[in-house]
This record gives C-alpha cells, sequence and structure tokens, in this order.
C-alpha cells in the first residue's frame, strides 16, 4: 500500500503509545515492627504494605503477618553462655493491632536453627523426644518439643556407648512431660517466653532426671501456639508494657524532623 492511501498508517507503522510507569514505592508505606516486652530490643524489624485506598486499609494487610526473628536480635548483650542460646533460637511474631506506625505483635512460636540442632546428633547414645500440649493460666494453647541425648555416666566408664533401656526412656519422657506441665500451666505466656530465653525448663529437666540416667543437651527444641483466647487490645497492650511502652515509631527509617515554634523562628531570623 503506498504511502499517503491510508491516513491511519503513518511512514514508520501503526505506533502503540507506551505507558507511563510510575514509581511503584510511592503507593507503599513502612511500619515499625515491635515485639512485647518480655525482649530487650522493641523495634525489631520493618515491613513494608500498600497505603490505605478505599475500603481497602493499611492495617488489615498487615495483621496476621508472621515475623521471624533470631533470639540474639531481640535480646541485647549479654553473658557468652546466654549469647549462645538466644543464636540457636529463632522466635517468631504474629502481627496483631497497628497503631500509628507501630506493629504490635505477640509471641507465635519458637524453634532452634537448623545447624544448632544437627550439632548435637553423636553416635553410640540414645536420642530421647517428646511433644506436650498444654494451657497456660491466661489461656493460650503451646506444644512445646523437648529433645535430649544419653551420656557416659563417667569419664572412667570402659562401655563405648551410652544406650539406655526403653524403660528409662519412657521414665525420663514422663518426668519431662510432669516439669514442662506444672511450669507452662502456672506461668502466663510472658513468663514462658522469658523461660524458653533462659532454658529454664532443659535445665531442671536435666537435674531431675540425673537419678535416672545420665543426659546431655536438654533443650525445648520448638514451641508451637496451637490456639490463642479472643482478641483483646488491652491484653495486647499489657503485653507490650502498656501504651507508654511501645517505642514511638520512626517514619521511613528516618527521624522525621519537628516544625520550629513560631517564636523560635523568629528569633531565628532576627539573628540573620
Amino acid at each position: 500500500m503506498a504511502v499517503g492511501k491510508n491516513k491511519r498508517l503513518s511512514k514508520g507503522g501503526k505506533r502503540s503509545q507506551k505507558r507511563k510507569v510510575g514509581d511503584t514505592m510511592l503507593g507503599k508505606e513502612w511500619y515499625d515492627v515491635v515485639a512485647p516486652s518480655a525482649f530487650t530490643v522493641r523495634q525489631c524489624a520493618k515491613t513494608i504494605c500498600n497505603k490505605s485506598k478505599g475500603t481497602a486499609l493499611a492495617a488489615d494487610s498487615l495483621k496476621g503477618r508472621i515475623f521471624e526473628v533470631c533470639l540474639g536480635d531481640l535480646m541485647s548483650k549479654g553473658e557468652e553462655n546466654d549469647d549462645k542460646v538466644y543464636k540457636a533460637r529463632n522466635m517468631r511474631l504474629k502481627a496483631e493491632e497497628v497503631q500509628g506506625r507501630s506493629v504490635l505483635t505477640n509471641f507465635y512460636g519458637m524453634s532452634m536453627t537448623t545447624d544448632a540442632l544437627k550439632v548435637l546428633f553423636k553416635k553410640w547414645v540414645t536420642l530421647i523426644e517428646g511433644h506436650f500440649e498444654c494451657k497456660t493460666s491466661d489461656g493460650y494453647t503451646l506444644r512445646l518439643f523437648a529433645i535430649t541425648f544419653t551420656r557416659k555416666s563417667a569419664e572412667e566408664q570402659q562401655q563405648r556407648n551410652a544406650h539406655c533401656q526403653s524403660s528409662h526412656v519412657k521414665k525420663i519422657r514422663q518426668k519431662m512431660g510432669e516439669i514442662i506441665m506444672r511450669t507452662v500451666t502456672k506461668s502466663t505466656l510472658e513468663k514462658v517466653v522469658r523461660n524458653l530465653q533462659q532454658e529454664v525448663m532443659g535445665k531442671e529437666i536435666n537435674k531431675a532426671c540425673n537419678s535416672i540416667y545420665q543426659l546431655s543437651d536438654v533443650n525445648i527444641r520448638k514451641v508451637k501456639v496451637i490456639k490463642t483466647p479472643k482478641a483483646d487490645v488491652a491484653r495486647l497492650l499489657e503485653a507490650h508494657g502498656g501504651q507508654d511502652g511501645i517505642p514511638k515509631s520512626v517514619e521511613g527509617g528516618r527521624q522525621k524532623m519537628v516544625a520550629p515554634v513560631a517564636e523560635e523562628a523568629d528569633a531565628a531570623e532576627a539573628e540573620d
């Protein structure tokens, strides 16, 4: 077809207009993830979501998010032994409420890191595991998984292995359940979290089971929150140390500049 015969066609053919693509980040905003008061470092992470538009609220998209944070990042530096325990555990926090630019979270689970768990396994010993479901005094149903290993009774032991009988395994597992059930049922969720940080239950199990068989590396390797009570903002604020205990959010990772007072501004102009 000759050029000029069809007015709809140009010399270079039919060209489609390119759609202008804007910056997608302009439609998003950052929020601070705030951990409960059981942890030392409160502002532990940041999360992003779309800005509120019409009936789609930003708070609705944030609620229910799960954040996995290393316990070492949630606790301040202390003794070496505590630091080793902290680095080997990951905490799961669930977003339950949004206030301003702060996302208030609550404890949702714990697990040992894969490398820390694999280091515990050895030859010539018996592995003993148990899982127990119990309810805290404030209505949270938890499932705790415990793990331990047998060890030689003394350095002078001539026998190469440290295997125990199945009757010993049953007694140790029963003692595990008794200590875990007693500790959890008499404590609130916040107290249970503090016990998990210091590995209190593992030390108690080791001490109680020494009369049955010598144990080593007694740990609560995983905790799951199976059921939670009805959502209550007042209870959540109590876990965060009250309204005043929530750290102030820093928008976009930068501190907002406070506008100068009128009198101060006039004084600055006069000096200039």
